[in-house]
């Protein structure tokens, strides 16, 4: 019989981290998934591999185990090429939920929690069970289930570890997706990882296609990415070591993060924030290399309470909704304005991207 209640479960993890009674948790799991026929899966929006990896691990999870049905539910857009070729060549079952569409099946929250701004959950809405490894929101505990591994680089991993508990062998498509999910997650300069996420990422190589992952990894690029990396730099301002990039409006949301990406491989940069306008919203992605500068504490001080922001130490993302395209300028002047403030310390002028072979 369980007798620890979700909160003493909850500072289980945090404290004791990998030392958790896992007997105890998989026995509240089992319970909970019993009660119920049929799930809806839903990671965060836009998902990334990490949140689509751990959606198609737990789908696996429910079908083969429990003999479950489960569907995995979308927000936004699925843009960037690597995710697009990772959903097709995985064959990973994956539907777009549309703006005003309603869930009535029990959700399970994946990479994301309610409260974030960051799922499609509307703020009366708490999800039956959590798996995530970002700070924790108060309103969680209120979920029957939630597991959040502050410890665990990746969701993905979390759910692979289950997959253990359970003695389910992933099949190969479920494999190579949870492994590209921990890998994009955590390897990489200024990523954060878990020695859990490496042992994840060996135990799971034994399992994966490596063609298929070679293929996820190199997609052929359309010609719009290249359209959106010029405009990246021909709209970036350089103070210092901070790289300030303006997308203005964007088709595919994945470029916000993308372009991030590519600007911090800088040798110059060490921090970088990108704007880009998508849907009546401005989306924000920020990276951070600098140890004084903790992303996702950061982008939430510089967004404040113009909208939701979050994310890792070394990476993050933000939304801010706006009424009409005329409130574009004014939020665009705050957040360079707040940004400058916070990483600077002051107001300084930049210098265009593009420009900087005049001043070596």
């Amino acid at each position: 019989m369980i007798t620890l209640n979700k909160n003493e479960l909850y500072l289980r993890y945090i404290h004791e981290f990998q030392r958790v009674d896992m007997d105890e948790i998989v026995e509240e799991l089992i319970r909970i998934i019993s009660e119920y026929d049929d799930f809806a899966i839903i990671p965060h929006y836009n998902p990334d591999p990490d949140a689509i990896g751990s959606a198609y691990g737990m789908h696996f999870l429910l079908n083969k185990h429990f003999q479950k049905k489960s569907t995995i539910y979308f927000g936004g857009v699925i843009g960037r090429a690597e995710n697009k070729m990772m959903i097709d060549i995985l064959d990973i079952p994956i539907v777009n939920l549309a703006d005003d569409e309603q869930v009535t099946k029990p959700i399970i929250l994946m990479d994301t929690q309610p409260g974030t701004g960051n799922n499609p959950l509307s703020k009366d809405t708490i999800p039956l069970m959590i798996f995530d490894h970002h700070p924790k929101h108060k309103v969680s505990t209120r979920s029957k289930f939630f597991d959040i591994r502050l410890n665990y680089g990746s969701t993905s991993s979390i759910i692979y570890h289950y997959l253990q508990e359970l003695k389910l062998k992933p099949t190969v498509n479920v494999a190579t997706a949870l492994y590209y999910g921990v890998q994009t997650d955590v390897v990489g300069e200024g990523r954060k990882a878990h020695k859990v996420d490496f042992k994840t990422l060996e135990e799971l190589s034994k399992h994966i296609n490596r063609e298929k992952l070679y293929s996820i990894e190199n997609p052929k690029l359309p010609f719009d990415y290249y359209i959106h990396v010029n405009k990246g730099m021909e709209n970036s301002v350089i103070y210092d070591d901070y790289v300030l990039s303006s997308l203005g409006e964007i088709k595919n949301p994945d470029y916000i993060g993308e372009i991030a990406d590519f600007l911090i491989r800088f040798n110059k940069a060490y921090i970088v924030l990108v704007m880009g306008i998508y849907n009546k919203s401005m989306l924000l992605s920020f990276r951070s290399q600098r140890k004084r500068i903790d992303a996702g504490f950061t982008l939430r001080k510089i967004v404040g309470t113009l909208g939701s922001a979050g994310g890792h130490s070394s990476n993050a993302g933000g939304r801010i909704y706006f009424d009409t395209p005329d409130d574009i300028p004014r939020i665009s002047k705050k957040i360079i304005m707040k940004s400058l403030k916070i990483i600077q310390g002051k107001i300084t002028t930049g210098i265009p991207f593009l420009s900087l072979s005049d001043y070596f």
